[in-house]
C-alpha cells in the first residue's frame, strides 16, 4: 500500500494584507471555512524524532483531537512533499500503533515516556477547496498566529497550497495568479522547522546553510534539487530577517546564500545545457548578490574606521541600505525564489531540454569529476600566484569560495573516517587562503570604494611590507592546499 503524502507550496504574506488575501476572487466564499488550530508538537529532549526526520503533534480544534505524524519527504525547491499519516484520538497525549505508520521504527515503549511538549502552534485559518478545469483540486489555508514556547514567540502569517488532485504546476499558477493581488513570498519553513528553530534559539537570527544531506545512491538531478532547495532556503531565511533590520550578518548571509546558489548552477551546468533559464536565473543572482555586495563591502570596511570617517560612511551604508529594502520589495525580487522554486520542480531540464543520460547519472560520479575540475582550474590560476595581479587573485578567491562550497555540497556523498579527516584538513587549508585572499582584496579593495562613494578618507596605514608578508601566508596556503589529498579520492 502507497503512503499517504501531501504535495504542498507555502507562501509567506504581511499579516497588514490579510484582508485583501481574504477579499481575493480566486479564494471564492462557498465552501469556506473559519477554525481556531491548536497544535503541540511532542518529541524527546534530545530531539530524537527531528534527528529521525519526524514530526509527531496533536491538533486541537473545538473537541477534535488529531494526531498527525509527518516525515520529511523530499523538498524541491519550495515544494513540500511527505509522508503523513493522521488519526483521531481522545487525549491530550501521543499514541503508538499501527495508524503511525514507519514512526514506529524509531520509537519505543520507552522512548514515549521521554516524549513531551516543545512547542505550540495557535492558528486561526480560513481554508477551502479551489476547483480548476482540467479536475485540478487545490485546497488553500490562509493561516495568522504564532508559535511559541514557555518562554519565546514568533508570529506566523502564510498561505498553503495543498494539491489533491492535478498537476503540481498549478500551485505555481495560482501563486503567480495571487502575487498579483497581493505581495508574497515563498515559504521555506514548515511549521514544525519554525518551532524547533524556536527552541534551538535559531528562529530570527541570521544564521548559515543547514547541513545538506545527499543519497550517496542518488542521482544528479535529485542531488541538484536538494542543493537548490537547501539555497533558497538559507536566502530567504536571511533575507526576512534582512528585510526587518538590515543587520550586518544577514546582508552576509544572504550574499552567501546567492553565491552557493550560483555556485550549484555553475557546477550543474552539464544537466542544463538545453535549458535557457538556467542562464537568465544567473544573470538575476548576480545583480541581487552584487547589490547586497556594496552593502557587504561597506560593512567590512567600517570597523576599520573612526570618527568622522566612520559616521560619513555609515551614512552612505543608511543610504544604500534603503535602496536595497525598496528593491526586496519589488515584484523583481519577491518572484525570484518563487520562480526558481518553479524551474527546480518543474523546469525544462527536468524534460527533452535537459540530458536524460547526466539526469539519471550517480551524483557521487558526477561530485567527483566536478570537484577535480574544479580543483584543477584553481591550481592553474593560482600559480605563482605571490606574482599575480589585483584582478587575478580575486579570480582565485573566487573560485576557492566555489571550490569551498561544492565540497560543502558533496560532504555527504563521502562517508568514513578517512574521508572526514582528508576533508577536514582540505576545508582548513582552503579556509586559510580563502582568508590571506580576502585580506588582500580588501586592502587593494578599500580605496578604489571610497572614491566610488565619494568620501576624502584616510585609512588606516598599512605597509607594504604587510602585504608582501600577506603573500607570503597566501602562497603557503595555496601550497599546501594543493598537496592536501582529495577527499573524494578513496
Amino acid at each position: 500500500m502507497t503512503d499517504p503524502v501531501e504535495v504542498e507550496l507555502k507562501l509567506e504574506y504581511d499579516p497588514a494584507h490579510r484582508e485583501r488575501l481574504l477579499a481575493s476572487r480566486l479564494f471564492g466564499i462557498a465552501g469556506r471555512r473559519h477554525r481556531r488550530l491548536v497544535a503541540t508538537y511532542f518529541d524527546t529532549p534530545d530531539q530524537r524524532l527531528a534527528r529521525a526526520g519526524y514530526t509527531l503533534r496533536i491538533r486541537r480544534a473545538d473537541e477534535e483531537r488529531i494526531q498527525t505524524v509527518k516525515a520529511a519527504g523530499s523538498r524541491t525547491a519550495g515544494l513540500f512533499v511527505r509522508g503523513e499519516w493522521e488519526q483521531p484520538i481522545t487525549g491530550d497525549w501521543p499514541i503508538l500503533n499501527d495508524a503511525t505508520g514507519p514512526l514506529r521504527q524509531f520509537v519505543d515503549a520507552r522512548d514515549l515516556k521521554r516524549i513531551g511538549s516543545l512547542f505550540v502552534t495557535e492558528i486561526d485559518r480560513i481554508d477551502g477547496m479551489i476547483e480548476q478545469p482540467g479536475a485540478t483540486m487545490i485546497e488553500y489555508a490562509i493561516d495568522k498566529g504564532r508559535v511559541h514556547t514557555d518562554d519565546h514567540s514568533s508570529d506566523i502569517s502564510e498561505i498553503e497550497f495543498e494539491l489533491k488532485q492535478g498537476n503540481p504546476q498549478a500551485l505555481f499558477d495560482l501563486a503567480r495568479e495571487l502575487q498579483e493581488e497581493v505581495p508574497l513570498r515563498l515559504g521555506v519553513q514548515t511549521k514544525s522547522d519554525r518551532g524547533y528553530r524556536l527552541v534551538d534559539g535559531r528562529l530570527g537570527t541570521p544564521g548559515k546553510a543547514d547541513p545538506i544531506l545527499l543519497d550517496s545512491t542518488g542521482t544528479v538531478a535529485e542531488a541538484f534539487a536538494t542543493i537548490v532547495d537547501s539555497c533558497l532556503r538559507h536566502y530567504r531565511i536571511n533575507e526576512a530577517i534582512l528585510i526587518d533590520c538590515g543587520a550586518v550578518e544577514a546582508v552576509h548571509q544572504a550574499r552567501v546564500a546567492l553565491r552557493r546558489l550560483r555556485t550549484a548552477l555553475f557546477l550543474f551546468a552539464p544537466l542544463l545545457t538545453g535549458d535557457k533559464q538556467g542562464a537568465l536565473f544567473n544573470a538575476e543572482l548576480r545583480w541581487l548578490a552584487g547589490e547586497l555586495g556594496a552593502i557587504r563591502d561597506i560593512d567590512v570596511l567600517l570597523p576599520q574606521l573612526d570618527g568622522a570617517a566612520q559616521t560619513a560612511l555609515g551614512a552612505v551604508r543608511d543610504s544604500k541600505f534603503a535602496h536595497m529594502r525598496n528593491l526586496l520589495e519589488s515584484s523583481r525580487v519577491r518572484l525570484l525564489p518563487i520562480e526558481i522554486a518553479e524551474w527546480i520542480s518543474l523546469g525544462e531540464w527536468q524534460g527533452e531540454a535537459g540530458d536524460q543520460a547526466i539526469r539519471d547519472e550517480p551524483i557521487r560520479k558526477f561530485a567527483g569529476e566536478r570537484l577535480d575540475r574544479l580543483r584543477k582550474r584553481i591550481k592553474r590560476e593560482g600559480h605563482q600566484l605571490s606574482t599575480l595581479d589585483d584582478e587575478h587573485r580575486h579570480r582565485l578567491r573566487k573560485d576557492a569560495k566555489k571550490l569551498r562550497y561544492a565540497a560543502e555540497f558533496f560532504v555527504t556523498l563521502y562517508p568514513g573516517r578517512k574521508a572526514r579527516r582528508r576533508l577536514d584538513r582540505f576545508l582548513e587549508r582552503l579556509e586559510a587562503l580563502q582568508d590571506r585572499l580576502g585580506e588582500l582584496n580588501d586592502i587593494a579593495a578599500a580605496p578604489d570604494l571610497l572614491r566610488r562613494l565619494g568620501l576624502d578618507v584616510d585609512l588606516p596605514p598599512r605597509r607594504r611590507k604587510s602585504s608582501a608578508r600577506l603573500l607570503d601566508k597566501a602562497e603557503d596556503c595555496f601550497e599546501a592546499l594543493i598537496d592536501s589529498k582529495r577527499f573524494w579520492r578513496g
